[in-house]
């Protein structure tokens, strides 16, 4: 008796996984469907909060198709601003269709009027890829992409999984001046991470791998944050972060990330200025 029991709960919750699967896999085919989402998502995540077109405060680069849903490249850019009660504090990133379509919050310096950011990010199904910035005075404003892709969330790891665990949380840090713009550096951040989300296979065992991927980003220039994500399971494989900053001397650039297995890694980087460019002097 207790094994049939066990089998029919075993039954429902696997019909009903592939029932939420299967449903969402023909809602990405319909425009309605999709829209039908996005209001409930929308009221979900932000209630009642008026988000404002986008047009010319935030802009939204993305691929049309994606040639590999498990990578995806994403860049959003702010305007330059004037008024400081309208610099980009927040932008939270959602992808409509995804299994967990809040994909993060990114957080940056208070006192830059223009914001870019570029990263990879996984997609599931046909799906609105919507940044949204927040303002200092706490205005909102959304930028929409349609991307064409499907299975980036269920799609196999690259590479050894016992060497990939092992080897979790190696970074680099590449930093350049921007030449255009007076006192703003562009950085690159590189992480090493399998970033399982819960939803692929083991290739040689075929069974489930347990989610485990990073959380929390944070760095810092000079002990203030410049950058800082608030992330799920949305985030590719091996993270890649280009972004800018201010700075007009040199100093300390910090990483550190924690997991969702409670691991922290962390980067410092010294850097001093020198013929007018960003020169590495020591890490740690």
């Amino acid at each position: 008796m207790y094994r049939v029991l066990l089998y029919i709960i075993l039954a429902f919750f696997f019909s009903l996984t592939f029932s939420v699967k299967a449903e969402r896999a023909y809602c990405a085919k319909y425009e309605e469907c999709r829209e039908a989402r996005w209001t409930d998502l929308k009221q979900v995540l932000f209630e009642d909060i008026d988000l404002k077109s986008g047009e010319g405060i935030i802009e939204l680069s993305t691929p049309k198709r994606a040639p590999d849903a498990a990578f995806v490249p994403i860049r959003f850019k702010t305007h330059k601003l004037k008024n400081q009660d309208d610099f980009i504090t927040k932008v939270h990133l959602i992808i409509d269709m995804n299994p967990s379509p809040y994909s993060g919050t990114f957080k940056f310096a208070t006192n830059i009027d223009q914001i870019e950011l570029a990263t990879r990010v996984r997609l599931d199904a046909y799906s609105k890829v919507r940044v949204i910035a927040e303002t200092k005075k706490g205005d909102y404003f959304m930028a929409a992409n349609f991307v064409r892709g499907s299975g980036g969330c269920a799609a196999p790891p690259l590479g050894d999984l016992d060497n990939m665990i092992a080897t979790a949380g190696k970074m680099k840090i590449k930093v350049k001046k921007i030449e255009e713009i007076d006192g703003i550096v562009e950085a690159k951040i590189m992480i090493l991470h399998p970033q399982f989300n819960g939803l692929q296979a083991n290739p040689a065992t075929t069974e489930m791998i347990p989610a485990y991927y990073i959380e929390n980003y944070e760095v810092t220039y000079n002990d203030k944050i410049v950058m800082a994500l608030e992330s799920d399971i949305s985030i590719s494989q091996d993270p890649t972060f280009r972004f800018m900053f201010p700075s007009d001397k040199g100093g300390k650039l910090k990483i550190i990330a924690r997991d969702t297995a409670g691991k922290e890694y962390t980067l410092s980087k010294e850097y001093i200025y020198k013929d007018n460019q960003l020169i590495e002097v020591a890490s740690k």
